[in-house]
């Protein structure tokens, strides 16, 4: 099947998939949010009983304690009950963590297969594309499909192990994991596919110029 053919044939599956990977990770993100503004709320309010108390002769008419104890069943309540909230959150975020990471590597799966379609297993004749951190994008696309796809079982090949310790050097530690988890989620984000479109254009450089 011709690289054309293909993309179009996915190209709306390539849309579901990116929708929900990016909903999951903005849930995250609004919710982590309003945490931090109530913990900031609450060590604020215990910041200033905290100075009343050492300064007993600025607290006549009793505001530090008032301040400690609204901020305790005022804010700090709130705060108890929305970590109760998060720690509830975080519990099914891990479970969306391993779906979002599945997703995308299905959406490197794609990927990885427009490029099988068009050049074969072995890519004969692929260009180069372009490149990130020193490698060939088709080979992050396909490293990538990879480590998602035998990350839990260890058999890598030397190509996987190759790109990935190259991105520890040019890119950081956060892909040192290779081995213990999928690195699907971070490989997208570093191809800087936020859209579907961001997905044809990359793959587009594939197809055979006239």
């Amino acid at each position: 099947m011709d690289l054309d053919v293909y993309l179009a044939e996915v190209e709306h599956a390539v849309s579901v998939v990116m929708t929900e990977i990016y909903r999951e990770h903005e849930a995250v993100q609004r919710l982590q949010g309003e945490l931090s503004a109530l913990e900031a709320a609450t060590d604020d309010g215990y910041r200033r009983a905290d100075f009343f108390a050492m300064n007993p002769d600025l607290d006549d008419d009793g505001i530090g304690t008032a301040i400690h104890w609204d901020t305790y069943f005022g804010v700090d309540k709130e705060r108890f009950h929305k970590k109760s909230d998060l720690q509830a959150m975080l519990e099914k975020i891990s479970a969306h963590e391993f779906s979002r990471s599945a997703l995308c590597g299905n959406l490197l799966q794609y990927g990885k297969q427009g490029l099988s379609a068009q050049f074969g297993k072995h890519r004969t004749g692929c260009p180069e594309g372009r490149q990130i951190a020193g490698i060939a994008i088709h080979e992050v696309i396909w490293q990538g499909r990879n480590q998602a796809l035998h990350w839990e079982d260890g058999t890598f090949s030397g190509a996987v192990s190759a790109c990935f310790e190259q991105l520890i050097a040019n890119c950081g530690k956060e892909f040192a994991e290779y081995k213990q988890r999928s690195l699907a989620y971070e490989i997208v984000q570093l191809l800087g596919w936020k859209t579907p479109d961001d997905f044809m254009r990359d793959m587009k450089l594939f197809m055979p110029q006239p």
